[in-house]
């Protein structure tokens, strides 16, 4: 066996465990697109595996009829994989909902890719390709059940090599009729205790062989960017980055802008009533800045969304404790929000939501109507940073974040980049949607109680709106 073949089994056989893994996306680690396939109009939701080679999951939602076959590859986000790409599996249509295909797609090693979804009907023919990072985000544990039978059958077959061995010396030798001696008895002891010696040898070397590999695999357990916070005396938050040494090194000179910025940062209290939308500028490599405004004394976690060259998306984590700070009033896109001064004109965001349950692992569309204080559709909505709107989904412990647009989870910067023929932010736009609404896709990766802001930009004013959701 190769030592490829030696790896995919390995994944495999880790595969088989029940330890929920730490997700690159800080438990939100399920892409979901909604976007044109030539004419037609496709929610796609993607979930990586978790171990790398693994799985992807793969659901294509067609929102008209018409779309009869519809084909996923998976291939490389950029290079020359990205240009050859092999023979396209068919996603099985549903049988409750013939607008719903489903497929599964072998993703074989770590980095940038991209799922390629194309779709041929009775209004020709569409493609859309989705990014897609393949990050491996734990090494699993083997369930207790496959632990005990494993034992057993190696004490079984242990025995077996030895019993075996011990009747071949001890009886090989005898002619017709002859029965065994004491001499042919030890003859059969002493191989049969070879054999025994033979066989702890090789389950000795074989746990060897194991533990490097499993060692080797947990070194390719992705581990995100490590970031220091700290603040000056002019109340300037700096963001000094680190890579801890994933798979080799990673560059921290490659971010590329998304929507018009390096880094998207929110910092939010631990009881989820004050959040900071900020955009600090590089000042050098992996080192960021950015002047805070006034702040209360207190801890806060911080969220920073990156996008590297290779349109690999990364979500860095930190914790910050600071004194109370005087700082400098906010401009441009930054905003804050808090749940004990908030500023209304008389205008509000209402969630446009049914009576269905929100549960986990389920695509649901986050719809949302901006009103003026007569409750009418607001009229002086304008794009914030290009395009309709934000929402930013947070578990109440902190431990699920997910920066949605009204396209998906994955970013603009990575989808210009797998389809790089295609305007600006269209993705973006790809439906029309009713008078001062937007509209989110996305899907809880667990259970729990959540809390979603929606940011609207109005007047050049950034809006933001605060809503609880239960997810069952």
């Amino acid at each position: 066996m190769t030592a490829p073949r030696l790896r995919v089994a390995l994944a495999l056989v880790l595969a088989a465990a029940v330890q929920w893994p730490a997700s690159a996306h800080v438990g939100s680690p399920d892409i979901f697109l909604e976007g044109m396939a030539g004419p037609y109009r496709l929610l796609v939701t993607i979930r990586p595996p978790y171990a790398i080679p693994g799985v992807a999951d793969v659901e294509v939602l067609t929102t008209s009829d018409g779309a009869r076959d519809v084909r996923i590859v998976p291939l490389p986000l950029t290079g020359d994989g990205a240009q050859f790409a092999p023979v396209a599996d068919r996603a099985v249509p549903s049988t409750e909902d013939p607008r719903l295909f489903t497929g599964h797609l072998w993703l074989m090693s770590a980095g940038a890719w991209q799922v390629r979804v194309s779709v041929a009907g009775d209004r020709g023919d569409g493609m859309l390709s989705v990014p897609v990072p393949t990050l491996p985000q734990s090494t699993l544990a083997m369930t207790s059940g496959l632990r005990v039978m494993l034992f057993t059958l190696m004490l079984l077959l242990g025995a077996g090599f030895v019993g075996i061995v011990s009747a071949v010396a001890r009886e090989a030798q005898l002619g017709a009729g002859e029965t065994v001696d004491r001499r042919a008895r030890w003859r059969g002891r002493i191989a049969g205790a070879v054999a025994a010696v033979v066989a702890c040898g090789i389950v000795f070397l074989g746990n060897m062989w194991w533990s490097v590999e499993a060692s080797n695999y947990a070194q390719y357990v992705y581990q995100p960017l490590l970031a220091t916070p700290s603040v000056t005396a002019d109340a300037r938050l700096r963001l000094d980055l680190r890579d801890p040494g994933w798979i080799g090194s990673r560059r921290l000179d490659d971010f590329i802008p998304d929507h018009g910025r390096l880094m998207h940062l929110f910092i939010v209290s631990s009881a989820l009533d004050r959040l900071w939308h900020l955009h600090p500028d590089e000042i050098e490599t992996g080192a960021f800045e950015h002047r805070l405004p006034d702040m209360p004394a207190g801890q806060y976690e911080l969220f920073a969304d990156l996008v590297h060259a290779t349109g690999v998306s990364e979500t860095v984590t930190g914790l910050l404790e600071t004194a109370a700070l005087r700082g400098a009033p906010l401009s441009g896109d930054d905003s804050a929000w808090s749940a004990s001064s908030i500023e209304s004109d008389g205008g509000r965001i209402v969630w446009v939501r049914d009576d269905a349950p929100l549960v986990p692992k389920r695509l649901t569309m986050f719809t949302f109507r901006v009103e003026d204080r007569d409750g009418q559709p607001a009229r002086d909505l304008e794009l914030y940073m290009g395009m309709p709107g934000h929402a930013v989904f947070f578990r109440r412990d902190r431990q699920v974040f997910a920066h949605v647009h009204p396209s998906g989870s994955a970013p603009m910067a990575a989808i210009e980049i797998a389809m790089p023929s295609s305007a600006s932010h269209a993705q973006h736009q790809a439906a029309p949607a009713p008078p001062a609404t937007v509209t989110f896709p996305y899907g809880f990766p667990e259970r729990g109680e959540y809390r979603i802001f929606v940011q609207v930009k109005r007047a050049g004013r950034v809006m933001t709106e605060v809503f609880d959701a239960h997810v069952k």
